[in-house]
């Protein structure tokens, strides 16, 4: 094999690294942006509703987390 081979081959090699880099990079950002919905959601309800039991109401929310 070639030198322009062993060069083309490495790049190509390279660009799928980072494409596969770039789509967790995406799938950690969507993740977060969930994770800051949720609780900006969560902390909002808290504070409307005094006879909220935040304790509970976080069981019941990892218990449907967990069933998924």
């Amino acid at each position: 094999m070639n030198h322009f081979k062993l060069v083309e081959q490495f790049c190509l090699i390279q660009l799928q690294v980072l494409r596969d880099r770039e789509q967790r990079l995406r799938k950690d950002l969507h993740d977060c942006s969930i994770q800051r919905e949720y609780l900006s959601h969560f902390l909002a309800e808290l504070g409307e509703n005094e006879s909220f039991n935040p304790i509970d109401d976080l069981i019941k929310e990892i218990k449907l987390i967990e069933d998924e």
